[in-house]
């Protein structure tokens, strides 16, 4: 019966401090951001030290309060998961370089990718394609990053191809630099049907015709019958006389 009461005395507060962490989660499920936060200030009364409450507190901080969010994830140390989440932060307050060092850290090129499409959806396309070229730019091409160098090659093809439709002054020439990237992107992966196919695509719409041939025919190769190539090829590609020519 001792044994039994002071158990209990001893594990009241750290079953106090999971069940209002537990809350604040379901909380944040809810979209009730401000409740959540309340849980896990609860939760962190009574448990100061929890790592894992100060990571589902800078979740809850991470639109509110950046900055206070990154600090979260730095105190929960909680590697990959809280370095990725770090740089979500920071890409929300506008220091992407910090940004990138977090998500290669995390090897979360993935959010990277993700990031740069929510601020191109906001027309922020500079600071997108900033994001990627910064990825890039700490990438290596060897056995264990080349996927994901390929897919950021890939990513600033989309990007600079969006960002063409809305800035006319530049279009051609981010329109070039996106069929270089796509090509960029099929050379490290050539066996990705998606690259190849972005890559025809583009060259068929504003670039050479025989490349984006080419580009359709090996893309068959890997997938016969590949219902766009075909389409493609049989189309605005089907005579000789189109595929030498050049849209300007």
């Amino acid at each position: 019966m001792v044994l039994l009461v002071v158990a209990i005395f001893l594990s009241w507060r750290p079953l106090l401090a999971w069940w209002a962490d537990e809350a604040g989660n379901r909380a944040l499920v809810r979209g009730q951001t401000t409740g959540a936060l309340s849980w896990f200030a609860q939760s962190l009364a009574l448990e100061p030290d929890w790592r894992m409450v100060h990571e589902d507190r800078g979740r809850a901080l991470l639109t509110l309060d950046p900055q206070s969010a990154v600090v979260e994830f730095d105190y929960a140390a909680c590697g990959a998961p809280c370095d990725a989440e770090a740089g979500d932060a920071l890409v929300r307050l506008g220091r992407p370089d910090e940004a990138v060092d977090r998500y290669v850290r995390a090897h979360a090129a993935q959010r990277v990718f993700a990031a740069a499409r929510d601020l191109a959806r906001a027309g922020r396309y500079d600071a997108a394609l900033h994001l990627v070229r910064g990825l890039v730019a700490q990438l290596h091409d060897n056995f264990i990053e080349r996927s994901d160098l390929a897919a950021s090659y890939a990513s600033l093809g989309s990007l600079e191809l969006d960002a063409s439709a809305t800035e006319p002054k530049h279009a051609t020439a981010l329109r070039s630099q996106a069929i270089a990237d796509y090509a960029t992107a099929s050379r490290l992966s050539p066996f990705n049907e998606g690259y190849l196919l972005s890559l025809a695509s583009a060259q068929m719409r504003f670039g050479d015709q025989r490349a984006a041939r080419k580009a359709y025919e090996k893309l068959l190769e890997l997938h016969p019958h590949e219902p766009n190539a075909e389409a493609a090829l049989h189309s605005s590609l089907g005579s000789s006389d189109q595929s030498d020519q050049q849209v300007p």
